[in-house]
């Protein structure tokens, strides 16, 4: 590989980050970075109408919280002299023309070949009669994506353009500007579009695309950033779970697949669960506590609960769900408290016997040890079954199904909390 690798990533500010550009921005990084080269930054900000700087601290917001700096930035439409330079240079050849107010690219007017050797897809041919003509400036005197597109390419000298698959067929048209223009063509990668799980493209009309979305919804960079790097690569080693090291070390552009990459939550879920789990608990309370903040709690009262909760939450979000019990008094029907294998009678049964034995248990003892000893010998002397006293304790702590072990509950949840429920639930019976 010649030279220095200088990559770019060109968002257009007219919307926010999105995944598929997260994702085009993460291969175009890691790409540099295990070249030892440049990643640009350039905002294609030339639609004036519809380009906000919300959507340009967007995209800096989402490349920063995924760990992607840059090593220069640029604005499209602060480089209007270069374009008129460039469009002078065309003119000088007589390869400009205008028409209603706009400047074109005169296409050769014998049909000729132009191949595009893609570093993914391979060679793939295009004939210069499939094109009409391109528009290079537009009626209101900006440069249209197709010129300043190639233009910024060369003048920032960037040597690989990697980018969506949907850019393929631009690709011929800015092949022959870059000839037009006398400059080196870069190497190209057009990556596989993202999908959705029906093998349609994923787009805002579709799903949840926005990468602000999966922030805001609990998600962590590091799974983020696994997660969008398998969006049509794969590790060698097929592990889902690497660092920004490692993925540096393991990214190649050959093993980037041509189909589709389908966008599949579940994994996403799955990686973010792990990356949670392997969290400090001091991390695991900083990065819950923005999701938590409306809950009444104490920082012990929060300590208790999240250390309980850490391997069942897949995203922050989903933390208040489980922990709101503890800090206030669950909600449930009846029937939930009957054990599927038990019927109302032991029910009723086993709550009474695990009151009587825990309104008898000392303070000092309030442990999960004595507390599994104390229930398991009550349920024996009753003579009944697990599922008799456990679950409805379960219920009447938790109101929930899949909540911890009542043992768990009843330590973190303490004597006085604990007790109070038991009798609230006797109560429904």
């Amino acid at each position: 590989m010649k030279g220095k690798v200088r990559v770019r990533f060109a968002p257009s500010p007219t919307g926010p980050l999105h995944v598929g550009g997260a994702r085009t921005a993460l291969f175009n990084y890691v790409f540099a970075v295990a070249h030892g080269g440049a990643f640009v930054l350039r905002f294609e900000d030339t639609d004036k109408d519809r380009s906000e700087q919300v959507f340009e601290d967007s995209i800096h917001e989402g490349l920063k919280w995924m760990g992607i700096n840059w090593d220069e930035e640029y604005y499209q439409s602060k480089r209007g002299d270069i374009y008129k330079r460039c469009l002078d240079a065309l003119r000088a050849k007589n390869l400009v023309y205008d028409h209603d107010g706009g400047a074109y690219f005169r296409l050769p007017a014998k049909a000729r070949s132009v191949v595009v050797d893609d570093l993914i897809h391979g060679p793939v041919e295009f004939s210069s009669k499939d094109f009409d003509d391109v528009v290079l400036i537009k009626k209101d005197g900006t440069p249209t994506f197709h010129f300043a597109n190639v233009v910024d390419d060369i003048e920032m000298r960037i040597t690989h353009v990697i980018r969506g698959e949907d850019h393929l067929s631009n690709t011929p048209k800015h092949i022959l500007l870059y000839e037009a223009l006398g400059a080196t063509v870069p190497q190209f990668a057009h990556i596989p579009l993202i999908l959705n799980p029906d093998r349609s493209k994923v787009s805002k009309r579709t799903g949840d695309v926005a990468l602000d979305d999966y922030r805001q919804a609990g998600y962590v960079p590091e799974a983020m950033i696994n997660f969008l790097a398998q969006l049509g690569w794969s590790p060698p080693d097929r592990n889902d779970f690497f660092t920004f090291e490692e993925l540096t070390k393991m990214f190649s552009l050959k093993r980037v697949q041509k189909a589709g990459a389908v966008f599949d939550v579940k994994l996403l879920n799955h990686i973010n669960h792990r990356y949670l789990m392997q969290k400090s608990l001091d991390e695991y309370i900083r990065l819950a506590k923005p999701f938590v903040a409306h809950l009444k709690t104490t920082s012990a009262g929060l300590r208790s609960a999240l250390k309980l909760i850490q391997d069942r939450a897949q995203t922050l979000s989903e933390i208040p769900g489980l922990i709101e019990y503890f800090f206030s008094d669950p909600q449930y029907d009846k029937d939930l408290l009957v054990f599927k294998k038990s019927s109302p009678q032991k029910t009723q049964a086993g709550l009474d016997v695990a009151l009587k034995v825990l309104e008898a248990l000392d303070e000092k003892d309030w442990q999960e040890d004595k507390l599994q000893q104390v229930l398991d010998n009550a349920i024996a002397a009753e003579s009944l079954l697990p599922g008799d006293l456990f679950w409805p304790v379960r219920i009447a702590l938790s109101g929930k199904e899949g909540s911890p072990n009542p043992v768990e509950l009843l330590a973190a949840l303490g004597k006085s909390v604990s007790v109070k429920r038991i009798e609230t639930a006797i109560k429904k019976f």
